[in-house]
């Protein structure tokens, strides 16, 4: 682009900076030729107004006014090539043009305004030439980027090595860089952040590694506007995912669905390993609000299944406490979030709901922000004193025990009586229930994923067998010795 420094700088166009000479450095877009008393009516913000000056007021205070109201249209310059019979600039005018820091400059009358347009139109002409040039080569090496790299990572890798940029996107709401160049925008020591329009809510942050150029802002809105629309089409993507995952979640309560059949179509989600059950109260004025919890960086690696139910969130997702961590954090203040025990095929998925059910219940009741099955039950637990403390310790320890026995046709829950009669001691457990000793361990270990409680330990042993004593004496089962 051409500057009005640029232009007293060819030497064949002879003008002379008379006033203003601090705003030289101003863009010029256009050449517009006036020499009507009110050009400001006429030109635009960049263009150079040329004029022989028999436009201008001969009084000097009017001469001031003129030179205002034509500032105010934010032109970049003023070139007077004086003809015989028009006023002289004035030397108020001069301290004013001084003043408001915008360039007189003064031409011979043989000036040709056409050459000097010229000049200018030539020079506006060949700036677009050139940005639609970098706008053609950025969209280009877009194209070849999406060819090339599978992820987002990746192909901004590939627009800051051309770009000779350094290059991240950032989440706005928690300040964290989530995707980066190899080069990491970090290392340089000025980083600019550039707001990237729509539902993203991210930032680019940029970095040079070459000295700044006058068309770098059309790039970086070029690239602004690629980096948008790459965003939303994530987005998209992601909603998409969130209501399959939330009709597959509907689905296995339901019962429609069994879990093992799940499991392959969860781990393609990136939910893999040891999954739990969850159940959240969101918080309030957190970064995310739980209709677009999804969309949080922090889980874009295996967001969990999520279906909203009565003002609760029910969720799958991976027994991680970054995972867990980052649904607390962009829930915001307030948010509680009950665990289950590892969803196993044993314990069924709706077993696993009632657990996180029973959690959140009782980490609301501690104020607790993550609480797992059966870790709110510590110290002495006291006998029940009526049958409906009877029946709610027996439901809670034992139910799902005796559901298991009486679907499969097992005997857990004998299992666990004989054990506990034996002060914990196998070889007898196994010799007076028939059964081999690896069989026993196997009924003990799928007491404990029913359950959530390790019925070897100090703990467990006193919490069941509270709850055996209290179930026999109250009648609430039968045929246990």
């Amino acid at each position: 682009m051409l500057t009005v420094q640029d232009l007293i700088d060819i030497e064949l166009l002879k003008l002379q900076a008379v006033a203003g000479a601090a705003g030289t450095g101003r863009l010029i877009t256009w050449a517009h030729t006036v020499d009507l008393p009110d050009p400001w009516r006429w030109v635009s913000p960049g263009d150079l107004v040329m004029t022989t000056g028999v436009g201008l007021p001969s009084a000097p205070t009017d001469q001031v006014t003129w030179l205002e109201q034509l500032v105010q249209s934010n032109p970049s310059a003023l070139v007077v090539a004086p003809r015989a019979d028009a006023p002289a600039l004035s030397g108020e005018l001069l301290a004013a043009a001084d003043r408001l820091l915008f360039p007189v400059l003064h031409g011979s009358f043989e000036l040709e305004f056409v050459k000097l347009s010229h000049y200018v139109i030539e020079s506006v002409l060949q700036a677009q030439r050139e940005r639609f040039n970098a706008s053609e080569r950025l969209f280009q090496t877009y194209a070849e980027a999406l060819r090339k790299a599978p992820d987002m990572a990746g192909r901004l890798a590939i627009l800051a090595d051309t770009l000779g940029l350094d290059l991240a996107i950032e989440d706005a709401p928690s300040g964290l860089t989530v995707v980066e160049t190899r080069q990491g925008a970090q290392a340089a020591e000025r980083v600019e952040r550039i707001p990237i329009a729509g539902r993203a809510r991210a930032n680019l942050l940029m970095a040079r590694k070459s000295a700044r150029t006058q068309d770098d802002s059309i790039l970086v809105r070029s690239l602004v506007g690629l980096l948008g629309v790459e965003l939303e089409r994530l987005m998209i993507h992601r909603d998409q995912q969130r209501e399959e995952g939330a009709a597959l979640l509907r689905s296995l309560l339901d019962s429609e669905t069994e879990f093992g059949l799940a499991r392959p179509m969860l781990e393609r989600r990136g939910l893999a390993g040891t999954l739990v059950s969850l159940a959240i109260r969101p918080g309030s004025n957190g970064p995310w609000s739980s209709a677009d919890i999804h969309q949080a960086p922090a889980l874009h690696h295996g967001t969990p299944l999520l279906l909203s139910d009565k003002g609760l969130l029910l969720a799958i997702s991976r027994d991680d406490s970054a995972s867990l961590a980052a649904l607390g954090q962009n829930l915001g203040e307030g948010t509680s979030i009950g665990i289950s025990g590892p969803i196993a095929a044993a314990t069924g998925f709706r077993e696993s709901v009632r657990q996180a059910r029973l959690a959140l219940t009782q980490a609301e009741e501690s104020g607790a922000q993550l609480l797992r099955y059966g870790d709110a039950e510590t110290g002495l637990i006291m006998a029940p004193k009526s049958l409906a403390e009877a029946r709610a310790l027996v439901g809670r320890y034992l139910g799902p025990l005796i559901e298991h026995d009486r679907t499969q046709g097992a005997a857990l829950l004998q299992t666990l009586v004989t054990f506990l009669h034996n002060d914990g001691n196998w070889k007898a457990t196994a010799y007076d229930l028939g059964i081999h000793r690896q069989t026993l361990v196997y009924r003990l270990k799928l007491v404990e994923q029913l359950s959530g409680i390790k019925p070897t330990t100090t703990s467990g042993i006193a919490r069941f067998w509270i709850a055996i004593q209290a179930g026999k004496n109250t009648d609430l089962f039968e045929h246990l010795a």
